[in-house]
């Protein structure tokens, strides 16, 4: 094969990877393997955005010239680093858990991390967004991650979202 053969092929590499995420999401929706076991196990993943956002916005308001400040902020991010490290094995463990089979675990860790990740990225970003134009994409996108979220988690019975009622039919 020629170098300009392998030069042009572009995005190609990206196949196999969404092909692979798509297939994680069509066996989370089918129930093959559980990607979030609850609505309390999407807000785990969501930590891994909640945390470093929160701090980095700590670190802004406590920033300042002097020594302490910034001994303050070092100590600051390693707790961030250890918070996130524990959540991130207790997403490991959970995940297990629910899929004892490693494969089904790693699918399933390679649907649950991106697509919560993005989720409350984009749900932060409809509050901290610098303009207009970029709250407006992170609701369009959030509206279009619901259902799949949504589709995504195991037992809809436990862990409710806030304002979704408890009631089945009137």
């Amino acid at each position: 094969m020629k170098w300009e053969t392998i030069a042009n092929l572009g995005w190609w590499w990206l196949l196999p990877i969404l092909l692979i995420y798509a297939l994680g999401v069509y066996l989370g929706n089918k129930g093959s393997i559980v990607v979030y076991r609850n609505f309390n196990d999407l807000m785990i993943v969501g930590l891994l955005v909640i945390i470093p956002v929160g701090l980095i916005s700590l670190l802004a308001f406590i920033s300042g010239d002097n020594s302490a400040n910034q001994e303050s902020s070092s100590q600051l991010f390693l707790v961030g680093l250890v918070l996130v490290g524990l959540v991130m094995l207790l997403i490991l463990y959970r995940t297990f858990r629910d899929n004892p089979n490693p494969l089904k675990m790693l699918l399933a860790l390679y649907v649950k991390l991106p697509t919560g990740i993005l989720f409350f990225f984009h749900l932060s970003n409809i509050f901290m967004g610098k303009s207009r134009t970029k709250r407006r994409e992170s609701i369009f996108w959030t509206i279009i991650m619901v259902p799949l979220l949504y589709g995504l988690v195991h037992d809809k019975s436990k862990g409710k979202l806030p304002g979704i009622s408890g009631r089945s039919h009137y």
